[in-house]
């Protein structure tokens, strides 16, 4: 991904090269195709460039319109372009119109409310000096960064942390609150970070900044959308292709070689139909190359899912490099064990991404597609069993029900009352929740998350690490219990967080990263439909499987199902990496600064690898807090 930056002083004082410089010169790896700057009274900003779709070759940015008193930076795909040129009147044949410029134009249009008008996935600043405003945005699924941080003399922002830690005065300081309810396994907050004073600017938020002050606030929300019904099934499954195929369509918009993450999945496994469909059949998707990604097991043959994605590829005669997955668990020693300097959070799986983004940097792959979101737009098991009563399908509803029961081992009335009591706490008003006006029954209370054991508990005590809600809040509008989940699913912190990851560790690549489950149509579409067309009990695909009938062999939409490589992270956590679980629970940093009793913590440990009890994903958040404290704080 490209990058942003840029320093503004509301008392007009003057930016020059030497206080940009580093925030450039933090994240060298985001401009393999040039680096721009530009300066003026009480601002300088700064871009660095990564050539992915075939307007961006044209790009030089940072952008100045109206006499120079206009400034833009951007990291950005814009999928809506024809649409934004035609209402902006901008003319087909005037050469090439970069994704950048399509922003800039539409800030001149319609100033602080241009984001509304933009589908795609960006991070965007502009300095407007004939107001002196900084207005910055970011896209509604998070998948492009920016972060900021406000002092009295002005305001710094960028695409990563790192940038605004290298100015010198920036404090680095840790907030303690946040660790915390990372490790209590909650994540801070949409804006907050792990550092004080430091903040991001949330998804789908708007920021404008001036000498008086700054406000936040969002541009988009799905809550707003109109409910979408039909008469018949099908009418939701082809609206669904649809929009997906739009979504893979706009992201196959590349100047580069597009590598595909392929699992045994359906969420990979219909963006891989869909690219091979559009480019097989000659309709705009024209790119250098294709080629799809798998990981290989041949010891953890449990975790391999080639004899499912390998139907797909000899489908549309894709290449594949498979990677070799069975040595790439956590803890790896010769892996480095990296952590990012902009917080501890590490994906159980780095290693095999950073595997197979390695090789496919070897290959020339300049843009990455996956599925990540899929699960959480149209799967996961969220069932709509109030819509099925309230709609007379007496039948579809007792049969969910016997399945429900059948998976938890309890009754069919019991597992009745617990999905009435799911209902009755989500539809709960909120502020009973905490008061005592909610009747006293616990199952209606709020549930929350319980620190693992070897938290400090005056750490925990301090932060009240113990009332951190088990999930978070969905706006009341929705008037359905399962819809409130759905909305809850895409806009999961873990979610939010994994995609902001995982956009550095590309960049790092040199490699841009993008998945069609993540436009905002499909959000729309998510929310908007009776969540009981999406998935069913024991068909948690439902919808996306109808989708893509005719895309895909009959054999791989009846085969497609998602493998957890568990059996790796377990390799990692319990078995081969245990001397370097060891290493970080003696003498720990976390210990020092009063997070957790490291005692407890190597008592934990023990007893999983010993007695085969407990939980190792608590543990990995731990391990990820102290390999941050020792390579960034020590």
């Amino acid at each position: 991904m490209s990058g942003v930056c840029g320093w503004v002083r509301w008392d007009g004082g003057p930016v020059g090269k030497e206080d940009l410089a580093p925030m450039l010169d933090a994240v060298p790896h985001r401009g393999p195709h040039g680096r721009g700057e530009r300066y003026g009274a009480g601002y300088g900003f700064g871009h660095l460039l990564l050539h992915t779709t075939p307007e961006s070759v044209h790009e030089r940015q940072p952008l100045v319109a109206a006499k120079g008193q206009v400034v833009l930076v951007a990291d950005v795909r814009i999928d809506n372009r024809e649409e934004l040129m035609d209402r902006l009147g901008i003319a087909a044949g005037e050469g090439p119109v970069t994704d950048a410029a399509l922003i800039l134009e539409a800030y001149l249009r319609w100033g602080s409310d241009c984001p509304e008008h933009l589908l795609g996935d960006f991070a965007f600043a502009v300095w407007d000096a004939r107001v002196r405003r900084l207005v910055a945005a970011r896209d509604p699924l998070g998948m492009r960064n920016l972060y900021y941080y406000r002092h009295p003399g002005g305001l710094l922002f960028g695409t990563e942390i790192k940038q605004i830690l290298a100015v010198p005065g920036v404090p680095s300081e840790i907030d303690d609150g946040s660790v915390g309810i990372y490790l209590a396994g909650a994540f801070p907050a949409p804006g907050r970070t792990f550092y004080r004073g430091i903040a991001q600017l949330p998804h789908a938020a708007l920021l404008e900044a001036t000498d008086r002050g700054a406000r936040i606030r969002r541009f988009w929300d799905p809550v707003g959308i109109e409910p979408i019904r039909y008469e018949r099934e099908e009418e939701y499954a082809e609206h669904l292709r649809e929009l997906l195929e739009r979504a893979v369509r706009a992201r196959l918009r590349s100047v580069a070689p597009v590598g595909l993450l392929l699992s045994g999945g359906l969420d990979s496994g219909s963006i891989g139909a869909l690219s091979g469909w559009l480019l097989g059949n000659g309709t705009g998707a024209e790119i250098p190359a294709f080629r799809v990604y798998s990981f290989a097991f041949d010891e953890l043959t449990q975790c391999d899912e080639r004899h499912v994605s390998s139907v797909l590829v000899e489908q549309y005669g894709f290449p594949v490099t498979e990677v070799p997955a069975d040595d790439a668990w956590p803890l790896r020693p010769s892996s480095g064990n990296r952590t990012d300097r902009d917080g501890p959070f590490l994906l159980s799986h780095f290693m095999l991404m950073e595997r197979a983004l390695g090789m496919a940097r070897k290959e020339g792959i300049g843009l990455i597609l996956s599925g990540d979101r899929g699960d959480l737009v149209a799967g996961l098991g969220i069932y709509d069993l109030p819509a099925l009563l309230h709609a007379g399908r007496w039948g579809q509803l007792a049969r969910e029900l016997r399945a429900l029961a059948g998976r938890s081992g309890r009754t069919v009335s019991g597992q009745a009352r617990r999905e009435l009591l799911a209902w009755l706490r989500d539809s709960w008003p909120a502020e009973w929740s905490r008061t005592d006006r909610i009747p006293p029954i616990p199952a209606l209370r709020d549930r929350v998350h319980s620190p693992p054991a070897w938290v400090s508990h005056a750490f925990a005590d301090a932060f009240a690490l113990r009332d951190i809600p088990l999930s978070e809040g969905a706006p009341r509008e929705l008037k359905s219990h399962a819809a409130r989940e759905r909305y809850r699913a895409i806009f999961t912190p873990l979610q939010l967080h994994g995609v902001a990851a995982s956009e550095r560790v590309h960049a790092r690549f040199g490699q841009a990263f993008a998945d069609p489950w993540s436009d905002r149509r499909l959000a729309e579409f998510a929310v908007a439909v009776p969540q009981r067309m999406l998935n069913t009990v024991g068909d948690e695909k439902r919808l996306t499987r109808l989708a893509m009938k005719g895309v895909v062999s009959e054999e791989f939409l009846h085969s497609a199902t998602k493998i957890v490589p568990t059996p790796l992270f377990d390799r990692g956590l319990r078995e081969r990496g245990a001397p370097v679980v060891r290493s970080l629970l003696s003498d720990s940093e976390a210990a020092l600064r009063g997070y957790i009793d490291e005692e407890r913590a190597l008592e934990h440990y023990l007893m999983v690898i010993r007695a085969g009890r407990g939980s190792t994903r608590a543990m990995w958040r731990t391990l990820t807090v102290e390999m941050w404290l020792r390579e960034h704080w020590q």
